[in-house]
């Protein structure tokens, strides 16, 4: 009988939450779908499900370079849980499973959700640098583009612009930056 490695076994755990997400984000999308007339759509707002779906992915593809890790302290699976967790959670803010009317208007939905789903994108970016550089051995150069979409999403919780420019070039910068992630930086989106 074959045993399961350490990684496999704490992997199972974070292949369940990411696919809580996924699943959520795919359940919700199919429902504000079912009713395509009534639904107001705002790109920016499709932009960020986008993202959070392109997080989800991402994380499942590198959390396999801990592969080689034979030790698991409760506190490095908890650290290791953390990203996919808030990723749920911004998931869940962005696109709420019951029908209602805030999810006729999508940009009236955004507008209502996007400072704690921005804080909750923050936190994230921050336990990504820290996963990185502590688990991952990446250095700080490398983290810049997360660091700066950090600073970003910071600012944007603080001083929470109604103006629609901002949040639209915000969009546009996270769109562009995931292609260019993909692009450029060939190398981390390779399982071997």
């Amino acid at each position: 009988m074959n045993q399961i490695s350490t990684f496999e076994y704490v992997s199972i755990l974070i292949s369940i939450i990411l696919g809580l997400g996924i699943t959520h984000l795919l359940t919700a999308l199919s429902e504000i779908l079912y009713h395509p007339k009534q639904l107001k759509f705002y790109w920016p707002h499709a932009i960020w499900v986008y993202f959070i779906l392109f997080l989800f992915i991402q994380d499942w593809i590198i959390s396999y370079q801990l592969k080689d890790k034979n030790v698991w302290y409760f506190h490095e699976v908890l650290f290791v849980l953390l990203y996919p967790i808030l990723l749920f959670g911004a998931a869940k803010m962005l696109l709420p499973t019951h029908s209602g009317e805030e999810q006729k208007d999508m940009k009236s939905f955004y507008f209502q959700q996007y400072p704690a789903i921005f804080a909750i994108m923050g936190i994230s970016a921050l336990i990504s640098l820290l996963f990185n550089h502590i688990l991952l051995r990446v250095e700080p150069i490398q983290q810049v583009p997360i660091g700066f979409l950090l600073l970003l999403l910071t600012l944007m919780v603080f001083k929470q612009p109604k103006n629609e420019v901002y949040h639209k070039g915000l969009a546009l910068l996270v769109f562009f930056g995931s292609i260019l992630s993909i692009i450029l930086a060939r190398e981390i989106w390779v399982i071997k």
